[in-house]
């Protein structure tokens, strides 16, 4: 229940997950470009339109 949520502390934990994103930035983009915004494009006729201009 989300209702029940119990606070966790964060830390500087070494070694526990990838903190520098390297990549990411360029996956993001190129995700957002060949599938979000094709999909937007394709169902939002205001939008194409107003992409294109």
């Amino acid at each position: 229940d989300h209702k029940a949520a119990v606070e966790f502390p964060l830390d500087m934990a070494l070694n526990s997950v990838d903190d520098q994103y390297e990549g990411c930035r360029e996956n993001m983009i190129n995700k957002v470009e060949t599938d979000y915004l094709q999909d937007e494009l394709n169902k939002l006729s205001v939008f194409k339109t107003a992409w294109d201009e």
